[in-house]
């Protein structure tokens, strides 16, 4: 039988085929392996796998999904944490996060991120190390670069099971199997939804445009595909398109805008004062102003996070509810202007609008947020899956970072649709579309009701008390695998 790619080779038909080598892709061919299932193959668009990405915050609910799914995956990722927080933005996770061997921390040591109202008094806070977490849910925290988990799930897997350079650009639906057709040693698809960009245009930057001559074709067959491919999923896209619903097809933006920079040289005189003010020994500070007498009530959405180095630098990330077409195409500077014109218009003190008006255009990045709502204003929900390919993580229910729940939720879909294809597999029913169905359903009858409650959460809980807060995560970081899988416990 002749391929796509002109060769009369036997045609090699996977039972599982892995769209995207995020952690989340990575973790579902792991837990697949680790319950028996081998003939499995993971793609993905980069041409190599480099240090890129930013910091992700595994808390107790993901962590318990990667132990479910595979322990020794559970044991590389918690035996190192990283004791600097990375700035977001950075192309270099090396040059500010390290990660160490973390050892426990006394009361004394332990470093809080709290939230602040623009007097400095704190609205709630919680600790930041793994321990005080243990404490709490029974499972702990953990600060990894996304790449540093990426390599550690890769180092788990066979190496030719992860292929790189196979950017995927569409797929059909054939009896018994789906073709993924994908390009080699070409453009990698810029994606505007997910990844932090200096502010600057092509001119600045040929790269951006140029594509490299001689792409190469492949087709890939399999019984079942699984989307993992984050948040402009072309897998997405491609099913999206063709039942008719293109609305849904690509991300919406949340409403919020960020800028994030490492302000170099800051004057002593607001050091001092945001040290001895909001920051006051705190790893990590968010400031928000809860008036009710703001003139522009939705400037209550506002926040600023701080982080202040070991040196005479602050970085800042500055969350902003903004109409998208006021952030897009504009200049370093028109972009810093509008940073500051927002914290006036939330009436945050001026040593905030000073520290951003300090920022550098080279040391600017931006980033619009984007989602795929779960509930949406029409009847028709956007499905999970059609046929024999399912979405999971950011794919299915991308969200912005406000609660670091991305990561997270995208190992719980792990956790479940390694649970279901497993069974499936072992009860002979690759070739039963029905049966395919079924799983796929309830994957989604599991997961939906739960992440439409983490995005609500994550829109709306900046405004919650510490109480609000406290019970939410009862919920959250106390289900328990596999009972969660089999019960429902969502």
């Amino acid at each position: 039988m002749m391929d796509n790619n002109g060769s009369d080779s036997p045609r090699q038909i996977y039972d599982v085929l892995i769209v995207g080598a995020g952690p989340v892709g990575l973790a579902t061919a792991i837990g697949l392996r680790k319950r028996g299932i081998t003939n499995i193959l993971v793609i993905d668009q980069t041409r190599e796998f480099r240090k890129v990405g930013q910091g992700l915050d595994l808390l107790p609910n993901g962590l318990r999904a990667i132990k479910y799914i595979d322990l020794d995956a559970y044991e590389k990722i918690t035996e190192t944490t990283s004791n600097v927080f990375q700035a977001p933005g950075n192309t270099n996770p090396s040059s500010i996060s390290t990660e160490t061997k973390e050892k426990p921390a006394t009361p004394s040591q332990k470093k809080l991120w709290s939230q602040k109202n623009i007097q400095g008094e704190t609205t709630r806070s919680f600790p930041t190390d793994f321990q005080s977490w243990f404490e709490r849910y029974g499972e702990g925290r953990v600060n990894v670069s996304w790449f540093n988990l990426q390599s550690k799930l890769r180092s788990l897997l066979p190496p030719d099971i992860v292929q790189a350079n196979h950017r995927c650009v569409h797929l059909e639906e054939e009896a018994g199997w789906v073709r993924i057709d994908s390009l080699s040693d070409s453009m990698i698809s810029t994606n505007p939804f997910a990844h932090w960009e200096k502010v600057q245009s092509k001119a600045d930057n040929p790269e951006l445009s140029k594509e490299i001559k001689g792409a190469g074709h492949k087709s890939f067959y399999a019984k079942l595909v699984i989307a993992a491919d984050g948040i402009n999923s072309t897998i997405r896209q491609v099913l999206y398109n063709s039942q008719g619903i293109e609305k849904w097809a690509k991300p919406q933006y949340s409403g919020f805008s960020a800028i994030s920079s490492r302000v170099g040289n800051v004057p002593s005189s607001i050091l001092e004062e945001l040290d001895a003010k909001y920051i006051q020994g705190d790893r990590i500070t968010t400031i928000h102003n809860n008036s009710d007498r703001l003139d522009m009530p939705e400037f209550k959405l506002l926040r600023l996070m701080l982080i202040r180095p070991p040196d005479n630098s602050a970085i800042y990330l500055l969350f902003t509810p903004f109409t998208l077409n006021n952030w897009l195409h504009k200049s370093p500077n028109e972009i810093c202007n509008l940073g500051i014109e927002a914290l006036k218009n939330a009436e945050f003190p001026s040593i905030f609008t000073e520290l951003v008006g300090l920022s550098t255009p080279e040391k600017l990045s931006h980033r619009p947020l984007y989602m795929h709502p779960v509930t949406t204003q029409d009847d028709l929900q956007p499905p999970w899956s059609i046929g024999r390919v399912v979405l999971v993580g950011d794919a299915a229910h991308a969200m912005p970072p406000f609660m670091a729940q991305g990561a997270n939720q995208g190992f719980e879909d792990a956790a479940v649709i390694v649970t279901f294809i497993a069974n499936l597999i072992q009860e002979n029913g690759l070739n039963q579309e029905n049966e395919i169905a079924n799983i796929f359903k309830k994957y989604e009858r599991l997961r939906r009701p739960f992440i439409e409650k983490v995005q609500s959460a994550t829109m709306n809980s900046h405004q919650w008390t510490q109480q609000q807060w406290d019970d939410f995560n009862e919920i959250l970081h106390r289900r328990v695998y596999p009972s969660s899988i089999t019960l429902g416990e969502y």
